[in-house]
Protein backbone atom coordinates (compact mmCIF):
# COMPACT_ATOMS: atom_id res chain seq x y z
CA UNK A 1 0.00 0.00 0.00
CA UNK A 2 1.29 3.47 -0.93
CA UNK A 3 1.83 6.27 1.59
CA UNK A 4 1.80 10.04 1.52
CA UNK A 5 3.49 12.29 4.06
CA UNK A 6 2.15 15.32 5.94
CA UNK A 7 4.36 17.78 7.85
CA UNK A 8 2.86 18.67 11.21
CA UNK A 9 4.18 20.59 14.25
CA UNK A 10 4.74 17.16 15.79
CA UNK A 11 6.78 15.93 12.84
CA UNK A 12 6.08 13.95 9.69
CA UNK A 13 3.03 11.68 9.62
CA UNK A 14 2.77 8.86 7.08
CA UNK A 15 -0.75 8.00 5.95
CA UNK A 16 -1.30 4.76 4.00
CA UNK A 17 -3.73 4.84 1.09
CA UNK A 18 -4.70 2.97 -2.04
CA UNK A 19 -5.62 4.58 -5.34
CA UNK A 20 -9.08 3.03 -5.46
CA UNK A 21 -10.09 4.56 -2.10
CA UNK A 22 -8.84 8.03 -3.06
CA UNK A 23 -10.67 7.97 -6.39
CA UNK A 24 -13.86 6.76 -4.70
CA UNK A 25 -13.60 9.61 -2.16
CA UNK A 26 -13.11 12.25 -4.89
CA UNK A 27 -16.09 10.91 -6.81
CA UNK A 28 -18.34 11.13 -3.72
CA UNK A 29 -17.14 14.68 -2.92
CA UNK A 30 -17.89 15.81 -6.47
CA UNK A 31 -21.33 14.26 -6.23
CA UNK A 32 -22.04 15.94 -2.88
CA UNK A 33 -20.93 19.39 -4.12
CA UNK A 34 -23.35 19.27 -7.05
CA UNK A 35 -26.40 21.39 -6.17
CA UNK A 36 -28.79 20.33 -8.94
CA UNK A 37 -29.39 17.12 -10.82
CA UNK A 38 -27.78 17.02 -14.22
CA UNK A 39 -29.32 15.68 -17.42
CA UNK A 40 -27.43 12.45 -16.80
CA UNK A 41 -28.77 12.22 -13.22
CA UNK A 42 -32.37 12.77 -14.33
CA UNK A 43 -32.20 10.21 -17.14
CA UNK A 44 -30.69 7.65 -14.78
CA UNK A 45 -33.41 8.28 -12.16
CA UNK A 46 -36.13 7.99 -14.78
CA UNK A 47 -34.80 4.69 -16.12
CA UNK A 48 -34.33 3.17 -12.66
CA UNK A 49 -37.72 4.55 -11.48
CA UNK A 50 -36.13 6.34 -8.51
CA UNK A 51 -37.10 9.68 -6.96
CA UNK A 52 -33.70 10.78 -5.73
CA UNK A 53 -30.02 9.99 -6.20
CA UNK A 54 -29.96 8.83 -2.58
CA UNK A 55 -32.24 5.95 -3.65
CA UNK A 56 -29.54 4.55 -5.91
CA UNK A 57 -27.24 1.75 -4.84
CA UNK A 58 -23.90 1.82 -6.60
CA UNK A 59 -20.79 -0.32 -6.88
CA UNK A 60 -17.52 0.93 -8.27
CA UNK A 61 -14.81 -0.98 -10.15
CA UNK A 62 -11.35 0.08 -11.26
CA UNK A 63 -9.66 -1.62 -14.23
CA UNK A 64 -5.96 -0.81 -14.41
CA UNK A 65 -4.34 -0.13 -17.77
CA UNK A 66 -3.00 -3.59 -18.65
CA UNK A 67 -6.30 -5.28 -17.77
CA UNK A 68 -8.52 -2.88 -19.73
CA UNK A 69 -8.58 -4.86 -23.03
CA UNK A 70 -9.49 -8.13 -21.26
CA UNK A 71 -12.09 -6.58 -18.95
CA UNK A 72 -13.78 -4.57 -21.72
CA UNK A 73 -13.94 -7.64 -23.97
CA UNK A 74 -15.44 -9.83 -21.27
CA UNK A 75 -17.80 -7.11 -20.01
CA UNK A 76 -19.26 -6.54 -23.48
CA UNK A 77 -19.71 -10.23 -24.26
CA UNK A 78 -21.15 -10.90 -20.78
CA UNK A 79 -23.50 -7.92 -21.13
CA UNK A 80 -24.77 -9.11 -24.52
CA UNK A 81 -25.40 -12.60 -23.11
CA UNK A 82 -27.34 -11.58 -19.99
CA UNK A 83 -28.90 -8.20 -20.79
CA UNK A 84 -31.06 -6.34 -23.25
CA UNK A 85 -29.37 -3.00 -23.99
CA UNK A 86 -32.22 -0.49 -23.86
CA UNK A 87 -29.99 2.51 -24.55
CA UNK A 88 -26.33 3.46 -24.74
CA UNK A 89 -25.13 7.05 -24.68
CA UNK A 90 -22.41 9.30 -23.36
CA UNK A 91 -22.49 12.58 -21.48
CA UNK A 92 -20.08 15.43 -20.93
CA UNK A 93 -17.94 15.11 -17.80
CA UNK A 94 -20.38 17.30 -15.88
CA UNK A 95 -23.32 15.23 -17.13
CA UNK A 96 -25.12 18.29 -18.47
CA UNK A 97 -25.19 17.35 -22.16
CA UNK A 98 -25.18 14.25 -24.34
CA UNK A 99 -21.84 13.68 -26.06
CA UNK A 100 -20.37 11.12 -28.43
CA UNK A 101 -19.61 7.61 -27.23
CA UNK A 102 -15.84 7.06 -27.31
CA UNK A 103 -14.60 3.82 -28.88
CA UNK A 104 -11.21 2.17 -29.02
CA UNK A 105 -9.87 -0.82 -30.95
CA UNK A 106 -8.08 -3.60 -29.11
CA UNK A 107 -6.00 -6.51 -30.36
CA UNK A 108 -6.82 -10.07 -29.23
CA UNK A 109 -5.45 -13.48 -30.24
CA UNK A 110 -8.60 -14.02 -32.34
CA UNK A 111 -8.39 -10.59 -33.99
CA UNK A 112 -9.32 -6.96 -33.45
CA UNK A 113 -12.47 -5.76 -31.66
CA UNK A 114 -13.82 -2.28 -30.93
CA UNK A 115 -15.39 -1.38 -27.57
CA UNK A 116 -16.69 1.77 -25.92
CA UNK A 117 -14.35 3.33 -23.36
CA UNK A 118 -16.78 6.13 -22.43
CA UNK A 119 -20.43 5.13 -22.33
CA UNK A 120 -23.48 4.74 -20.09
CA UNK A 121 -25.45 1.52 -20.69
CA UNK A 122 -29.13 1.31 -19.71
CA UNK A 123 -29.76 -2.40 -19.19
CA UNK A 124 -32.62 -4.85 -18.58
CA UNK A 125 -31.60 -8.25 -17.22
CA UNK A 126 -33.04 -10.90 -19.54
CA UNK A 127 -33.83 -13.39 -16.76
CA UNK A 128 -35.48 -11.11 -14.18
CA UNK A 129 -36.36 -7.93 -16.09
CA UNK A 130 -34.44 -5.92 -13.46
CA UNK A 131 -33.07 -2.52 -14.49
CA UNK A 132 -29.41 -1.54 -14.12
CA UNK A 133 -27.11 1.16 -15.38
CA UNK A 134 -23.43 0.46 -16.02
CA UNK A 135 -21.24 3.50 -16.58
CA UNK A 136 -17.78 3.27 -18.14
CA UNK A 137 -15.37 6.20 -17.95
CA UNK A 138 -11.69 6.55 -18.95
CA UNK A 139 -9.33 7.63 -16.19
CA UNK A 140 -5.96 9.26 -16.92
CA UNK A 141 -6.34 8.05 -20.48
CA UNK A 142 -5.20 4.51 -19.67
CA UNK A 143 -7.38 3.15 -16.84
CA UNK A 144 -11.12 2.55 -16.76
CA UNK A 145 -13.51 3.47 -13.96
CA UNK A 146 -16.84 1.64 -14.02
CA UNK A 147 -19.89 2.23 -11.84
CA UNK A 148 -22.93 -0.05 -11.55
CA UNK A 149 -26.24 1.49 -10.43
CA UNK A 150 -29.54 0.01 -9.24
CA UNK A 151 -32.61 1.24 -7.37
CA UNK A 152 -32.37 0.21 -3.70
CA UNK A 153 -36.17 -0.02 -3.56
CA UNK A 154 -36.34 -2.47 -6.48
CA UNK A 155 -36.41 -5.97 -4.95
CA UNK A 156 -35.63 -7.61 -8.31
CA UNK A 157 -32.13 -6.12 -8.41
CA UNK A 158 -28.95 -7.38 -6.75
CA UNK A 159 -25.67 -5.65 -7.51
CA UNK A 160 -23.80 -8.27 -5.50
CA UNK A 161 -25.16 -11.14 -7.62
CA UNK A 162 -24.42 -9.17 -10.77
CA UNK A 163 -20.81 -8.62 -9.71
CA UNK A 164 -20.46 -12.32 -8.93
CA UNK A 165 -21.90 -13.23 -12.33
CA UNK A 166 -19.42 -10.98 -14.14
CA UNK A 167 -16.44 -12.17 -12.08
CA UNK A 168 -17.34 -15.79 -12.82
CA UNK A 169 -17.66 -15.04 -16.52
CA UNK A 170 -14.14 -13.54 -16.60
CA UNK A 171 -12.68 -16.51 -14.72
CA UNK A 172 -14.44 -19.27 -16.62
CA UNK A 173 -15.57 -18.10 -20.08
CA UNK A 174 -13.60 -14.95 -20.79
CA UNK A 175 -11.11 -14.17 -23.54
CA UNK A 176 -8.21 -15.43 -21.41
CA UNK A 177 -9.44 -19.04 -21.61
CA UNK A 178 -7.18 -21.27 -23.74
CA UNK A 179 -4.91 -18.31 -24.49
CA UNK A 180 -1.38 -17.47 -23.37
CA UNK A 181 -0.84 -14.37 -21.24
CA UNK A 182 1.30 -12.95 -18.44
CA UNK A 183 0.47 -11.87 -14.91
CA UNK A 184 -0.57 -8.44 -16.16
CA UNK A 185 -3.24 -9.98 -18.45
CA UNK A 186 -1.20 -9.10 -21.54
CA UNK A 187 -1.48 -11.66 -24.33
CA UNK A 188 1.65 -13.47 -25.45
CA UNK A 189 1.86 -14.76 -28.99
CA UNK A 190 2.14 -18.54 -29.02
CA UNK A 191 5.65 -19.58 -30.01
CA UNK A 192 6.16 -21.71 -33.12
CA UNK A 193 8.67 -23.92 -31.32
CA UNK A 194 7.85 -27.63 -31.41
CA UNK A 195 9.53 -30.62 -29.80
CA UNK A 196 11.32 -31.15 -33.12
CA UNK A 197 13.22 -27.92 -32.39
CA UNK A 198 14.36 -29.07 -28.95
CA UNK A 199 17.12 -31.59 -28.33
CA UNK A 200 15.86 -33.87 -25.56
CA UNK A 201 17.03 -37.22 -24.34
CA UNK A 202 14.53 -40.07 -24.51
CA UNK A 203 14.20 -39.90 -20.72
CA UNK A 204 13.48 -36.15 -20.68
CA UNK A 205 10.93 -36.51 -23.46
CA UNK A 206 9.12 -39.34 -21.67
CA UNK A 207 8.99 -37.42 -18.36
CA UNK A 208 7.52 -34.36 -20.08
CA UNK A 209 5.06 -36.42 -22.09
CA UNK A 210 3.84 -38.41 -19.08
CA UNK A 211 3.76 -35.67 -16.44
CA UNK A 212 2.70 -32.66 -18.49
CA UNK A 213 1.43 -33.20 -22.03
CA UNK A 214 -0.57 -36.42 -21.58
CA UNK A 215 -1.49 -35.54 -18.01
CA UNK A 216 -3.27 -32.32 -18.94
CA UNK A 217 -4.88 -33.92 -21.99
CA UNK A 218 -6.43 -36.57 -19.72
CA UNK A 219 -7.45 -34.46 -16.71
CA UNK A 220 -11.08 -35.58 -16.97
CA UNK A 221 -9.92 -39.21 -16.77
CA UNK A 222 -8.14 -38.49 -13.47
CA UNK A 223 -11.02 -36.38 -12.17
CA UNK A 224 -13.61 -39.10 -12.79
CA UNK A 225 -11.54 -41.50 -10.68
CA UNK A 226 -11.04 -39.09 -7.81
CA UNK A 227 -7.32 -38.72 -8.54
CA UNK A 228 -5.32 -35.46 -8.21
CA UNK A 229 -5.70 -33.08 -11.14
CA UNK A 230 -2.83 -30.79 -10.23
CA UNK A 231 0.86 -31.39 -10.79
CA UNK A 232 4.21 -29.61 -10.50
CA UNK A 233 7.35 -29.98 -12.62
CA UNK A 234 10.69 -28.30 -11.89
CA UNK A 235 13.04 -27.93 -14.87
CA UNK A 236 16.61 -27.53 -13.67
CA UNK A 237 19.83 -26.75 -15.51
CA UNK A 238 22.42 -24.13 -16.51
CA UNK A 239 21.41 -21.35 -18.90
CA UNK A 240 21.33 -22.33 -22.57
CA UNK A 241 20.47 -25.98 -22.04
CA UNK A 242 16.98 -25.81 -23.54
CA UNK A 243 14.68 -25.06 -20.60
CA UNK A 244 12.96 -22.08 -22.21
CA UNK A 245 12.71 -23.80 -25.61
CA UNK A 246 11.12 -26.80 -23.90
CA UNK A 247 8.53 -24.55 -22.23
CA UNK A 248 7.77 -22.96 -25.61
CA UNK A 249 7.30 -26.41 -27.17
CA UNK A 250 4.95 -27.38 -24.32
CA UNK A 251 2.92 -24.16 -24.81
CA UNK A 252 2.63 -24.85 -28.54
CA UNK A 253 1.54 -28.46 -27.96
CA UNK A 254 -1.25 -27.97 -25.44
CA UNK A 255 -4.82 -26.73 -25.82
CA UNK A 256 -4.97 -25.07 -22.43
CA UNK A 257 -4.84 -21.73 -20.65
CA UNK A 258 -1.19 -20.71 -20.22
CA UNK A 259 -0.13 -18.14 -17.60
CA UNK A 260 3.50 -17.10 -18.01
CA UNK A 261 5.08 -15.55 -14.90
CA UNK A 262 8.43 -13.79 -14.49
CA UNK A 263 9.93 -11.96 -11.53
CA UNK A 264 8.93 -8.60 -13.09
CA UNK A 265 5.25 -9.60 -12.92
CA UNK A 266 5.07 -10.31 -9.19
CA UNK A 267 5.29 -6.91 -7.56
CA UNK A 268 2.95 -7.30 -4.59
CA UNK A 269 1.42 -9.80 -2.22
CA UNK A 270 -1.80 -11.41 -3.45
CA UNK A 271 -0.80 -11.58 -7.12
CA UNK A 272 0.14 -15.27 -6.99
CA UNK A 273 -3.11 -16.20 -5.19
CA UNK A 274 -5.14 -14.25 -7.75
CA UNK A 275 -3.36 -15.91 -10.69
CA UNK A 276 -3.96 -19.41 -9.32
CA UNK A 277 -7.61 -18.60 -8.69
CA UNK A 278 -7.84 -17.43 -12.29
CA UNK A 279 -5.97 -20.52 -13.55
CA UNK A 280 -8.39 -22.75 -11.66
CA UNK A 281 -11.43 -21.09 -13.24
CA UNK A 282 -9.87 -21.24 -16.72
CA UNK A 283 -8.59 -24.82 -16.33
CA UNK A 284 -7.12 -26.88 -17.77
CA UNK A 285 -4.27 -24.45 -17.14
CA UNK A 286 -0.49 -24.40 -17.11
CA UNK A 287 1.28 -21.88 -14.90
CA UNK A 288 4.87 -21.40 -16.10
CA UNK A 289 7.23 -19.63 -13.70
CA UNK A 290 10.37 -18.60 -15.60
CA UNK A 291 13.54 -18.51 -13.47
CA UNK A 292 11.73 -19.12 -10.22
CA UNK A 293 14.98 -18.48 -8.31
CA UNK A 294 14.73 -14.78 -9.26
CA UNK A 295 11.29 -14.41 -7.70
CA UNK A 296 11.79 -12.24 -4.62
CA UNK A 297 11.37 -14.00 -1.29
CA UNK A 298 11.63 -17.59 -2.49
CA UNK A 299 14.99 -18.07 -0.76
CA UNK A 300 14.30 -17.99 2.98
CA UNK A 301 18.02 -18.06 3.78
CA UNK A 302 18.29 -14.48 2.54
CA UNK A 303 14.90 -12.97 3.37
CA UNK A 304 13.46 -14.98 6.27
CA UNK A 305 9.79 -15.89 6.10
CA UNK A 306 8.50 -13.96 3.11
CA UNK A 307 4.80 -13.58 2.21
CA UNK A 308 5.47 -14.52 -1.44
CA UNK A 309 6.97 -17.84 -0.35
CA UNK A 310 3.97 -18.68 1.82
CA UNK A 311 1.61 -17.67 -0.94
CA UNK A 312 3.37 -19.84 -3.50
CA UNK A 313 3.54 -22.82 -1.13
CA UNK A 314 -0.20 -22.55 -0.43
CA UNK A 315 -0.96 -22.59 -4.16
CA UNK A 316 1.27 -25.62 -4.80
CA UNK A 317 -0.08 -27.47 -1.75
CA UNK A 318 -3.64 -27.00 -2.82
CA UNK A 319 -4.50 -24.85 0.21
CA UNK A 320 -5.63 -22.47 -2.51
CA UNK A 321 -7.83 -24.37 -4.97
CA UNK A 322 -5.57 -25.61 -7.77
CA UNK A 323 -7.52 -28.38 -9.49
CA UNK A 324 -6.75 -28.64 -13.19
CA UNK A 325 -3.47 -26.73 -12.91
CA UNK A 326 0.02 -27.89 -13.84
CA UNK A 327 2.83 -25.69 -12.54
CA UNK A 328 6.10 -25.68 -14.47
CA UNK A 329 9.02 -23.77 -12.99
CA UNK A 330 12.47 -23.33 -14.47
CA UNK A 331 15.63 -22.50 -12.55
CA UNK A 332 19.31 -22.08 -13.29
CA UNK A 333 20.20 -22.30 -9.63
CA UNK A 334 18.10 -24.85 -7.70
CA UNK A 335 20.40 -24.41 -4.70
CA UNK A 336 18.94 -20.89 -4.30
CA UNK A 337 15.41 -22.18 -3.80
CA UNK A 338 13.88 -22.63 -0.38
CA UNK A 339 13.82 -26.30 0.58
CA UNK A 340 10.09 -26.08 1.28
CA UNK A 341 9.52 -25.39 -2.43
CA UNK A 342 11.44 -28.39 -3.71
CA UNK A 343 9.92 -30.92 -1.31
CA UNK A 344 7.84 -33.74 -2.83
CA UNK A 345 4.18 -32.87 -3.18
CA UNK A 346 4.88 -29.37 -4.48
CA UNK A 347 6.98 -30.19 -7.48
CA UNK A 348 6.21 -33.84 -8.18
CA UNK A 349 8.93 -34.31 -10.77
CA UNK A 350 12.31 -32.73 -11.44
CA UNK A 351 13.67 -32.69 -14.99
CA UNK A 352 17.43 -32.18 -15.22
CA UNK A 353 18.81 -30.29 -18.20
CA UNK A 354 22.53 -30.78 -17.79
CA UNK A 355 25.26 -29.77 -20.22
CA UNK A 356 25.33 -32.15 -23.21
CA UNK A 357 27.71 -35.12 -23.26
CA UNK A 358 29.78 -36.06 -26.32
CA UNK A 359 26.99 -38.04 -27.97
CA UNK A 360 24.46 -35.28 -27.45
CA UNK A 361 26.87 -32.57 -28.65
CA UNK A 362 27.27 -34.50 -31.90
CA UNK A 363 23.50 -34.79 -32.24
CA UNK A 364 22.99 -31.05 -31.59
CA UNK A 365 25.60 -29.98 -34.15
CA UNK A 366 24.22 -32.37 -36.77
CA UNK A 367 20.70 -31.08 -36.12
CA UNK A 368 21.65 -27.44 -36.75
CA UNK A 369 23.86 -28.31 -39.71
CA UNK A 370 21.05 -30.30 -41.36
CA UNK A 371 19.35 -27.12 -42.62
CA UNK A 372 22.55 -25.62 -44.12
CA UNK A 373 24.15 -26.22 -47.52
CA UNK A 374 27.62 -27.56 -46.80
CA UNK A 375 30.62 -29.56 -47.87
CA UNK A 376 31.71 -32.50 -45.73
CA UNK A 377 32.22 -31.28 -42.14
CA UNK A 378 34.37 -33.25 -39.68
CA UNK A 379 32.94 -32.75 -36.19
CA UNK A 380 35.31 -34.90 -34.07
CA UNK A 381 37.65 -32.07 -33.00
CA UNK A 382 34.79 -29.61 -32.46
CA UNK A 383 32.98 -32.10 -30.22
CA UNK A 384 36.17 -32.69 -28.26
CA UNK A 385 36.85 -28.96 -27.74
CA UNK A 386 33.29 -28.14 -26.61
CA UNK A 387 33.17 -30.39 -23.55
CA UNK A 388 31.21 -28.50 -20.86
CA UNK A 389 29.37 -26.17 -23.23
CA UNK A 390 25.66 -25.69 -23.65
CA UNK A 391 23.43 -26.40 -26.61
CA UNK A 392 23.07 -22.63 -27.13
CA UNK A 393 26.86 -22.38 -27.56
CA UNK A 394 26.85 -25.20 -30.12
CA UNK A 395 24.05 -23.54 -32.05
CA UNK A 396 26.05 -20.29 -32.13
CA UNK A 397 29.02 -22.11 -33.66
CA UNK A 398 26.88 -23.09 -36.65
CA UNK A 399 25.20 -19.66 -36.87
CA UNK A 400 28.50 -17.76 -36.81
CA UNK A 401 30.06 -20.15 -39.35
CA UNK A 402 27.08 -19.66 -41.68
CA UNK A 403 27.40 -15.88 -41.47
CA UNK A 404 31.12 -16.11 -42.29
CA UNK A 405 30.41 -18.35 -45.30
CA UNK A 406 27.82 -15.93 -46.70
CA UNK A 407 30.12 -12.95 -46.12
CA UNK A 408 32.92 -14.70 -47.94
CA UNK A 409 30.76 -15.64 -50.95
CA UNK A 410 29.00 -12.29 -51.26
CA UNK A 411 25.70 -13.83 -50.19
CA UNK A 412 25.17 -16.05 -53.22
CA UNK A 413 22.41 -18.67 -53.15
CA UNK A 414 24.80 -21.56 -53.81
CA UNK A 415 27.02 -20.74 -50.79
CA UNK A 416 28.23 -23.84 -48.97
CA UNK A 417 29.52 -24.06 -45.43
CA UNK A 418 33.06 -25.41 -45.25
CA UNK A 419 35.21 -26.94 -42.52
CA UNK A 420 37.26 -23.75 -42.17
CA UNK A 421 34.14 -21.74 -41.37
CA UNK A 422 33.22 -24.11 -38.52
CA UNK A 423 36.80 -24.13 -37.20
CA UNK A 424 37.09 -20.33 -37.33
CA UNK A 425 33.72 -19.91 -35.64
CA UNK A 426 34.71 -22.27 -32.82
CA UNK A 427 38.04 -20.55 -32.24
CA UNK A 428 36.42 -17.11 -32.14
CA UNK A 429 33.82 -18.20 -29.60
CA UNK A 430 36.42 -19.98 -27.46
CA UNK A 431 38.56 -16.83 -27.47
CA UNK A 432 35.57 -14.66 -26.51
CA UNK A 433 34.77 -17.01 -23.68
CA UNK A 434 38.37 -16.98 -22.49
CA UNK A 435 38.48 -13.19 -22.55
CA UNK A 436 35.24 -13.05 -20.58
CA UNK A 437 36.48 -15.45 -17.92
CA UNK A 438 39.75 -13.55 -17.55
CA UNK A 439 37.90 -10.33 -16.76
CA UNK A 440 35.06 -11.91 -14.74
CA UNK A 441 36.71 -14.47 -12.54
CA UNK A 442 33.85 -14.62 -10.03
CA UNK A 443 30.99 -14.46 -12.51
CA UNK A 444 29.40 -17.53 -14.13
CA UNK A 445 29.97 -17.51 -17.89
CA UNK A 446 26.99 -16.57 -20.04
CA UNK A 447 28.25 -19.12 -22.57
CA UNK A 448 26.77 -21.81 -20.36
CA UNK A 449 23.60 -20.26 -21.46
Amino acid sequence: MAEFMIDTPMGEIKIPYDESSILDFIRKVNKTNSQDNTLEDNEMLEFLVADDLEDLEEDWLFWEDTKVPVMLHDFNHWMQSYFEIINAKSYTNQGEKVSNITYQKFEYPHGQEKFATKCVYFLKEKLTGASYIWKIMPLDGIHIETTLYANTNDTTTSIELLRTSFDEYVKTKGVLKNNTFNAKYQFIKKPKTTFDDVVLSDEQHQIIKKNIVNYIKNLSFYQERGLPTNRGALIVGPPGTGKTLTCEAIINTLEATIIYITADDIMEQGTIDALYELANGLSPSVVIVEDIDTLGGLDRRETGNHPLLGEFLNCLNGVEKNDGIITIATTNYPEHLDKALTRAGRFDVKIDFGLPDEKLRKHILEKYLATVKKNKIELREIIKKTDGFSGAFLKEIVTLATIEAFEESGYTSDTKLQQKHMDNSLEMLLKNRGDYLNTNQNTPSPFHG
